[in-house]
């Protein structure tokens, strides 16, 4: 009897556990320089230098979502290089975004960021904003 009052206790604790826990994770979102359509011409894998003036060298970035500016590395060529430049992206919760370099031609170093693809991130559920209290009428 004490064996079963244990293990229901326990898959109890188990189960408020994974609800306190399901609660506090905040909602994220993923920026990848992968490349994620092979066939489309002169589409290629694009480096992410910052996002929000903050460096990173992760292939995949975790992020909060939102509004954001990201700096995308100059796809390296063999003899031509262009600059770095920005896009902004407004991020949605819960989703994956795969950002390229799309090469204005194969021979040229002219090129453009782009968001290739955006892909809901398995598992992650997105969490509402608190709403927000009406405001309370003054005594007449």
């Amino acid at each position: 009897m004490k064996i079963i009052a244990t293990v229901l206790c326990g898959s109890l604790l188990h189960a408020v556990d994974a609800g306190a826990l399901e609660q506090s994770v905040p909602t994220w979102s993923e920026i990848t320089g992968a490349r994620y359509y092979l066939a489309t011409s002169n589409r290629v894998p694009a480096v992410i230098k910052s996002i929000d003036g903050r460096a990173y060298t992760d292939r995949v970035v975790r992020i909060q979502p939102g509004k954001r500016t990201i700096v995308v590395q100059a796809p390296h060529r063999k003899t031509l290089q262009g600059p770095n430049k920005r896009i902004v992206v407004d991020i949605a919760p819960c989703m994956r975004y795969y950002i390229n370099a799309q090469l204005d031609s194969s021979l040229g170093a002219e090129w453009r960021p782009v968001v290739a693809y955006a892909d809901h991130i398995a598992g992650c559920r997105a969490t509402a904003p608190a709403p927000v209290p009406a405001p309370v009428p003054a005594p007449a």
